[in-house]
């Protein structure tokens, strides 16, 4: 019976490892994508929790209705907190169907990045705005909760073996 109590604790270590790396590959705050017109476009950001005081690269991917980046297109952004205007870039040309920006959110919470693509066939102005969360200590944040965590669940398991020994004893 206490053998298999063993056997769960590289499942339960397991969890934590998969959740930590999944939180620090894939978390939900930056990453997002509309499709507008005949278009998509993807937003992402590097690192995927931006940080005020930090170099953040934003990438825009653009993708045309069958899903195949765009060679050339020509786009426009403005990047706005609290309904502040912070920095607006004029129309400019881009290839490969990816745009790298490179960017210091100067305060945390919530930054709109409008973004206006000129679609060439037609003529229109397509618009759409995204959301993108910064804050001030994500990653310092999330690495004491995992150790603290980790020291929790090895305190846990210390005090059962413990107790176990002291029960087997006073048998």
């Amino acid at each position: 019976m206490k053998k298999r109590f063993y056997l769960f604790l590289p499942i339960y270590f397991s969890f934590f490892i998969v959740l930590g790396t999944y939180e620090v590959i894939h978390p939900p705050f930056s990453t997002d994508s509309a499709r507008i017109g005949n278009y998509e476009i993807k937003v992402e950001t590097t690192p995927p929790v931006p940080e005020t005081g930090k170099n953040t690269s934003i990438h825009f991917l653009v993708f045309d209705e069958n899903a195949r980046p765009l060679d050339y297109f020509r786009m426009a952004l403005q990047i706005y907190h609290n309904d502040d205007l912070e920095i607006s870039l004029p129309p400019a040309d881009h290839n490969s169907g990816r745009y790298d920006l490179d960017y210091t959110f100067k305060e945390s919470g919530n930054h709109v990045i409008r973004v206006d693509l000129y679609d060439l066939k037609s003529g229109q102005i397509l618009s759409h705005a995204f959301n993108v969360g910064v804050l001030n200590f994500y990653m310092n944040v999330f690495t004491y909760l995992v150790i603290a965590g980790l020291a929790g669940a090895i305190g846990i398991i210390l005090a059962i073996i413990i107790f176990q020994k002291k029960i087997s004893k006073t048998r």
